[in-house]
Order: C-alpha cells, then structure tokens, then sequence
C-alpha cells in the first residue's frame, strides 16, 4: 500500500466508528462528563454535568479510575522491572542483575523527570479507561530529544485495526494543528505551499492532519528493518508531512475487555 491509501484507510475506519462514538458520548454524559465531546463541541466555561440530577456516576467513575494509579502504579516503590526477553537464568548472575536494576533507576527517573508529564498522562488515561474501556496515550521524545513525553489523546481522535495476530497494527489519529505549531514540529519547508503562506499571514489558523502508525508490512517502502512506520499526512492537500520507520509503537494503547471487534468495552 502507498501513503494515500493508507490515509485512505484511517478515513474510513473514522468513518465505521462513528456510533461508537456516539456510544461513547452517552457514557461520558453520564459517568466522565469531562470528556463528553465526542459529538459535540464545548465550549469555554460551559458547565460540566449540568444535565445530571445525582453526582453519585461520577464519583464512582472517579473512585475506580483513581484506584487503577495507586494499585498499578505506587510512587513509592518500583512497579516495573527490566528483564531480558530471553535466557532468564542469566539475571542470576549478579553483574548482570547490577546493569538490569541501573536501566531500571535511569527508565524511572526518565519517566517521572517532571517534562515528561508522565503523571498527568497516565491520571487522564486511568479514567478514559475505567469510563470506556481503554486509553490512548503516546510515548516519544521531546521535541529537543533530550528527554520523554507522555501524552493522552481523546478516543473521539482515534481509529485503529487489528492485524493478523491480534494485535493493533493500524492507528490513525486526527490533529488540527495550527500552523505555527507545523512549522515549529515539522519545519516550514516540509509543508505544503499553501500553508507556508499562512504561516506568515495566518499562524493561528488549523490544518487537518493524520498521523498513521501501522505494522511496516502494511507500508511500500524499506523500513530498513524496523518493524513500524510513522507518517504525517496532509489531509487538506493530500501529500506526506513527515514519514520515518521506527522501532516503538508511538501509541500505547491498553484496552480492557475485547470481544467482537478491536475496540474494547469497560465491565464497570
């Protein structure tokens, strides 16, 4: 496949998920009123749950979803471990359990450097995930390439499919950025003639974008070994921002019960 079907096929799963979005928009109404902009718009300063005659959903919501950090992920012990995918009965040997729990202490202190809002990714994360089912956060670096960057995303911007082997191996994700916000991600030269115009003469004003990141079999070109490709999509012009094969899947994406589809459900 090229770049312009793969577009082609983010558009089209946006388009399938449509009632789920609406499903989606009903949850939240009720149960994470914060989020409830699927399908609607909000705007500044427009009351949250104004609708609701009990706060008794949301306090539930709120309680689960506040659980999931504090038994997941205590900050004052280490929950997570490196270990070596394969020959485990190597970790005995104490030179080698001394380099696992060093990466260890550097991947923590990198994750909870203040910069990479680690915290506040995984909080909105816990409570699209108690109120829907699953999240979206990324992981990348910095735009300095200095450090990490967590982020949440609004499910309302996602699609995805799965691959042969169940796993997600497609994810689109639409973004209106403005053009200053390009410029400044991209460079001014990646971008389509008309936009550079309105760099200067209209900064502030949004494009449409897709950011694909699919499985590199799905993809033409050489991924020169690397088992995902990352593309930037210009929707309003059709053409590539910004294409890179890369090692990681950018998108985190847990989800808590699946069953006839890709997308999951929340039991609470």
């Amino acid at each position: 496949m090229n770049a312009k079907q793969l577009a082609e096929l983010g558009t089209k799963l946006h388009s399938d998920k449509r009632s789920l979005n609406s499903l989606w928009q009903e949850i939240a109404a009720n149960f994470h009123p914060e989020r409830a902009d699927f399908t609607t718009t909000r705007y500044l300063g427009e009351d949250f749950a104004a609708n609701l005659t009990t706060s008794y959903p949301i306090t539930a919501r709120r309680d689960l979803g506040n659980q999931f950090g504090t038994m997941l992920r205590p900050a004052s012990r280490n929950w997570f471990h490196i270990k070596r995918k394969f020959d485990n009965e190597k970790e005995k040997d104490l030179e080698i359990r001394e380099v696992l729990e060093y990466f260890e202490k550097v991947q923590r202190k990198a994750m909870y450097d203040p910069p990479a809002l680690f915290n506040r990714a995984t909080k909105v994360g816990d409570h699209d995930f108690a109120s829907f089912g699953q999240a979206c956060l990324s992981l990348e670096l910095n735009r300095q390439g200095n450090g990490l960057l967590y982020r949440a995303w609004h499910l309302r911007d996602l699609a995805w499919q799965e691959n042969a082997e169940g796993q997600i191996g497609f994810v689109c994700r639409k973004w209106k950025p403005t053009m200053l916000t390009l410029s400044q991600t991209f460079g001014k030269d990646a971008l389509h003639d008309d936009w550079q115009r309105k760099v200067e003469k209209e900064p502030f004003s949004n494009g449409n974008v897709l950011h694909l990141v699919f499985d590199a079999e799905m993809y033409d070109e050489n991924s020169k070994g690397r088992p995902r490709w990352s593309i930037y999509w210009d929707a309003d012009h059709n053409q590539i921002i910004e294409a890179n094969p890369i090692w990681g899947k950018h998108y985190i994406l847990p989800r808590w019960s699946v069953m006839s589809s890709q997308y999951a459900y929340s039991p609470a």
